[in-house]
């Protein structure tokens, strides 16, 4: 939520009719959720048993979602630099 403009705030806010206070709580609990190792299922589940409504359920796994592709692509990114470095080592021998 730190990169988003002050009126893209504003009309998340409205959309999602809390103050600026529970949406800074929505995304601590959605980072603080991604955190623990838990599928993404268990993760989806307990944003829902948290009681949020279907709008903040939503926005919950967006942020969610943003995180886990950045984890998974950081994850490929270095598997192909291992593999990579790995060829070269092997065709220098």
């Amino acid at each position: 939520m730190r990169n988003i403009s002050k009126f893209e705030k504003e009309k998340l806010l409205h959309l999602l009719e809390c103050s600026d206070e529970e949406l800074n709580n929505l995304t601590e609990k959605s980072n603080s959720l991604l955190e623990e190792k838990n599928s993404t299922y268990d993760v989806l589940l307990k944003i829902l048993q948290q009681g949020f409504n279907i709008r903040e359920a939503v926005l919950s796994a967006i942020i969610l979602g943003q995180k886990l592709g950045y984890k998974k692509a950081k994850i490929e990114m270095e598997e192909e630099i291992k593999d990579q470095l790995y060829k070269a080592f092997k065709n220098s021998q």
